[in-house]
């Protein structure tokens, strides 16, 4: 595949005009600028930053032609929304044969606006978060060092919110403060969030996504060590 040379400054416009014409006739006659604007440099994008994320996991999907890349159809059958076709694209690297709830992904996600990417899970589990607390509540300092590299590239942490804390009685005195936010997440994920910037539209993004991704590998590790799913090493 040609190498990714970055987005073209015509793709936020594009995707403003699809969610304002969100229907198949518009679409039909305009496929060409969706493979060209959208489809093809995304996919190409997800080549260039493959080789970097299989050193984090060697397990995961490294297909651009699979799941991994968004597709432009929405599957409507069980949204209230039926618009047809995603504003929103996106790319995931996440392993193989596995779903989205259980082991956190490293992601990618543009709109007309701008841009997000990091690590995390899309919905995780009960289970899992419930693991995922009693590790850091056992092993803080491991989890700590992971959570300020995350920090210092950039990253914050983000996901819905229970009403109150499962913060342990007595631990929010000992407990470092980047890491008590895990105790009142139903599910988390660290996003770092950019304009739509000249970076976006240059060859170097692939550079800059391997470059601050690599940051969020420790933690990475550590979270997927909790899946409720997870073999063995």
């Amino acid at each position: 595949m040609t190498a990714f040379t970055g987005f073209s400054p015509q793709a936020p416009a594009f995707l403003a005009d699809l969610a304002a014409n969100n229907e198949t006739a518009w679409f039909n006659a305009r496929k060409d600028d969706y493979r060209d604007l959208i489809q093809t440099p995304l996919r190409r994008l997800f080549v260039a930053v493959a080789p970097a994320m299989l050193e984090i996991d060697p397990r995961f999907d490294d297909n651009p032609m699979g799941g991994a890349v968004s597709r432009i159809r929405r599957d409507t059958r069980f949204s209230r929304d039926k618009s047809p076709y995603r504003v929103k694209q996106w790319m995931s690297f996440r392993r193989a044969g596995e779903g989205w709830q259980d082991r956190p992904a490293f992601f990618l996600a543009f709109g007309p606006g701008g841009y997000r990417y990091g690590m995390g899970f899309y919905a995780a589990s009960p289970a899992t978060m419930t693991a995922i607390r009693a590790a850091i509540a056992a092993r803080p300092t491991p989890f700590a060092e992971a959570m300020a590299a995350a920090e210092d590239a950039g990253f914050v942490l983000e996901g819905e919110a229970y009403r109150r804390s499962r913060l342990p009685k007595g631990m929010d005195g000992s407990l470092p403060a980047p890491l008590q936010p895990w105790f009142g997440l139903k599910s988390g994920h660290l996003r770092r969030e950019r304009p739509m910037e000249p970076l976006f539209f240059s060859p170097d993004l692939a550079a800059e996504l391997t470059s601050r991704l690599a940051r969020l590998a420790p933690l990475y590790h550590l979270l997927s060590a909790q899946s409720v799913r997870t073999a063995p090493p």
